[in-house]
């Protein structure tokens, strides 16, 4: 991996659009970085293991890129500024006689610039081939870097050796447009400055664009899980997930029998609670529609990201036939396997309900708060964190309620049942909105192995 740290050190860039002067360019497209290296390359005195390591430079993919997206803008005025000093010019034999300042043109200039809350952009190009070959030659051309764009954009700039987390990437349809290097480049830079010394009006063709998009961020739990229906017996409501989910899990337990990993039992060796994530059980109800009422319909397996294949296939093997789940005085279900290639099935078996892409997430049972709520630390904030805990960004806007704002989820108080995990702790219904969208499937809190604190992407039709 290859990555190029780049520091504002007056705190803001002072840089122009290609195609409009008045307006800032931001983040700084990668283009930018190579015209900066050729221009360094010059300065070193044009050696020839910093022209192999150009070369090299320009033919690599377009890279990743991390950088504050929502920057201030700095307003831009325009400025009569003078041009160089010219020398004393004769008109029709007479001598212009007036002091110097007073004969240089002024042409209008703009100088708009972005103020972001972090100075420092990165470069990040995933797979690098050959890197090791040029790495010295470019880390001094890096590190021989002064400014970016105008001359009052100082930057201290370097090789790092980790890996960030990208605020753009690379897409073959994105939000953005960037400039980025291709093979051919540094003649093209190399001629037009030549060109230049001539005329200075010569600027160098626009070159290749790449559509840039944010990344979406998913949490450590898989997309893909395994769904059992419930059949038969008595009949369900989603308040019920708690004790339901128990008896489940114990049922499972006892079908794998002796032999069973971590990250399917939720046990690490000695029998204590495994602080790795591990398998979570969640209930699959008549929600979001306009006749939901809350019945459970089924149970979703779901493993985290990181499960190995030998975990996948001993828990596809533990449900592929059906087998009844007893309940105690209320009788017993039929637990039957669900094929996602199956046709027909119920609309509340799809899991993929939970999966979806969005920026807003609305909870289907509530969140068991893992923290107590304080004056310093309310009921928000804690499920702001519980968000960054599964791998997800910090939410901009969390919203607290006792009802759901899915349809057919019942009412906090509603839902019932004890476990050591989720006692003497407060229960929240919640609304969370993420500055973009993010991948499922989402569960928090302090219940999210046990069937609590799921929730489902909420998508709000436009008007």
């Amino acid at each position: 991996m290859l990555t190029i740290e780049m520091e504002f050190l007056m705190g803001r860039a002072v840089l122009s659009q290609w195609g409009d002067r008045t307006q800032a360019e931001w983040p700084p497209h990668p283009q930018r970085l190579f015209s900066a290296l050729v221009s360094a390359y010059g300065e070193l005195g044009a050696q020839k293991e910093h022209e192999n390591a150009l070369r090299w430079f320009e033919s690599l993919t377009a890279p990743e890129i991390k950088a504050d997206l929502s920057p201030a803008l700095r307003s831009t005025p325009s400025y009569f500024v003078p041009v160089n000093d010219e020398a004393m010019k004769s008109d029709s034999g007479r001598t212009d006689f007036r002091h110097v300042l007073d004969r240089r043109i002024r042409h209008e200039r703009f100088f708009p610039a972005v103020v972001p809350e972090d100075p420092i952009v990165v470069f990040q190009w995933p797979q690098v081939p050959q890197l090791e070959q040029h790495r010295a030659p470019l880390a001094e051309l890096v590190e021989s870097l002064t400014y970016i764009g105008h001359s009052s954009s100082p930057v201290r700039a370097c090789l790092r050796d980790e890996s960030v987390t990208p605020s753009l990437c690379p897409a073959d349809h994105g939000e953005m447009s960037l400039r980025i290097p291709s093979a051919g480049r540094f003649d093209r830079l190399m001629s037009s400055h030549e060109l230049r010394r001539a005329d200075e009006s010569i600027q160098p063709p626009l070159g290749r664009v790449q559509s840039y998009k944010r990344p979406i961020a998913s949490s450590i739990f898989s997309n893909d899980a395994i769904v059992v229906a419930l059949e038969g017996g008595p009949r369900l409501g989603m308040g019920s997930t708690l004790p339901l989910i128990q008896q489940v899990r114990s049922a499972l337990l006892a079908r794998f029998g002796t032999s069973v990993s971590e990250v399917l039992s939720g046990h690490d060796s000695v029998g204590d609670m495994s602080r790795q994530p591990h398998l979570a059980i969640v209930p699959l109800g008549f929600v979001n529609s306009p006749y939901a009422d809350g019945s459970l319909k089924g149970v979703a397996f779901v493993l985290p990201a990181t499960a190995d294949r030998s975990s996948r296939r001993q828990l596809r093997a533990a449900l592929a036939k059906t087998w009844k789940l007893h309940l105690g005085p209320l009788g017993s279900i039929n637990v039957r396997y669900v094929d996602p290639r199956s046709q027909g099935r119920l609309k509340s078996l799809d899991f993929s309900a939970y999966v979806g892409a969005s920026d807003t997430w609305a909870s289907v049972t509530p969140v068991v708060l893992d923290r107590h709520p304080r004056d310093k630390r309310p009921a928000e904030a804690v499920i702001a964190t519980a968000c960054e805990r599964i791998g997800l960004p910090r939410p901009v806007e969390v919203g607290i309620r006792s009802v759901s704002t899915i349809s057919g989820a019942p009412t906090v108080h509603e839902f019932h049942g004890r476990s050591k995990q989720v006692d003497n702790r407060p229960r929240q219904h919640t609304t969370i909105r993420f500055d973009r969208k993010v991948h499922g499937p989402v569960m928090l809190g302090a219940g999210r192995f046990t069937g609590l604190g799921l929730c489902m992407p909420l998508r709000i039709p436009s008007r």
